[in-house]
């Protein structure tokens, strides 16, 4: 393999085999080399990613600095490019914010990365415009599990580095991951996105030991929230493009994690809700403050699904459902639509 590779805090340029690798070393590779502890994501999380890209380039490359292990983008154009490291240029010296790089697990055979964290943003430069297979990524090794074996998969799980659960909330088996990231390979789980919005509304990641770091957060908090959550309420009921239903299925999501009794395990996490970081009540302000603003996760995600409903959609459907949903409404406050007989153009 030959790459840049940070050793001891020294970077340098030369064929490496991973066997040399060490926990905290950092190592330049594309995203195909990565490989998915995961088989699920939240999709939204990439749509609001995807309309900040859209909305503002710029976004593009801060974020690709940042988590190279920078501070922000200094220098880019128009003509700058995901792929090519070359056509921007980021603030500070590389890898000087490590906390910020994604990790991931070496093993159990020569030239096998599995990415254990910061799956959304990287699928989302898998996915952006301009972005996919090619674009350059420095990662840290959390473990090198190289000379594993077939003891790989029991390690992974003791470590709490890997999710076998597909898009249902079913069990699954390591040879059911997906090959690559992105969302051609990667399933959308849609609780998993209701949780992601709803963190700060119905409940908090705590931080066990009290301290500030990413080392004593829970694992898979979120993906554990959404086990859960799909118990207790179906999300197919909601047309998640709509955002008055979306908000509505937010809603009831935030009041059945609140109404959890503190005690209640959560997901597979073999935690309480309370552990888990469960409110009391559901911080109604900061809700509609989600589903109101523009600018919010949830706005971003709502702009991008609208776009491109808009663009697959023909508009002689588009007005169909627009009309129906009229009609509803019209019902429900106790309005009596026009009859056929009253419309011209029926026949």
């Amino acid at each position: 393999m030959a790459a840049q590779v940070c050793l001891a805090g020294v970077c340098y340029a030369e064929k490496i085999t991973y066997n040399e690798l060490e926990n905290g070393d950092t190592i330049s590779v594309t995203l195909d080399q990565l490989l998915p502890t995961q088989a699920v994501l939240d999709y939204d999380a990439i749509y609001a990613n995807l309309q900040r890209y859209k909305t503002d380039k710029k976004n593009i490359f801060n974020d690709l600095c940042r988590l190279n292990g920078r501070s922000g983008v200094k220098k880019w154009s128009e003509d700058s490019t995901p792929t090519d490291s070359a056509s921007y240029q980021c603030k500070d010296k590389t890898t000087k914010h490590k906390t910020a790089l994604s990790t991931v697990v070496i093993g159990p055979e020569e030239g096998v990365l599995y990415l254990t964290d910061k799956l959304t943003a990287l699928s989302t430069f898998w996915d952006m415009p301009n972005g996919g297979t090619s674009v350059p990524i420095t990662v840290k090794v959390a473990h090198n599990l190289l000379d594993s074996g077939d003891d790989f998969w029991a390690e992974m799980n003791n470590d709490h580095e890997v999710w076998l659960f597909n898009r249902k909330g079913e069990k699954i088996k390591p040879d059911d991951l997906p090959e690559y990231i992105g969302m051609k390979q990667l399933k959308n789980d849609k609780y998993l996105s209701v949780v992601n919005f709803l963190e700060g509304i119905s409940y908090r990641p705590p931080k066990p030991d009290g301290k500030d770091n990413n080392t004593t957060m829970i694992p898979f908090l979120a993906l554990n929230w959404a086990l859960e959550i799909r118990k207790h309420m179906n999300i197919s009921d909601y047309d998640l493009n709509d955002p008055e239903e979306y908000a509505t299925a937010l809603t009831e999501a935030a009041t059945i994690m609140v109404d959890l009794a503190d005690d209640t395990v959560i997901g597979n996490s073999k935690r309480t809700a309370k552990e888990m970081g469960k409110f009391d009540t559901v911080d109604s302000k900061a809700l509609e403050a989600l589903v109101t603003n523009k600018k919010s996760r949830f706005g971003l995600a709502i702009a991008y699904r609208l776009d491109k409903k808009e663009k697959s959609t023909p508009k002689a459907i588009l007005d169909e459902e627009k009309q129906e949903k009229q009609e509803a409404k019209d019902k429900d406050n106790g309005e009596n639509p026009p009859s056929s007989n009253d419309n011209p153009k029926s026949e």
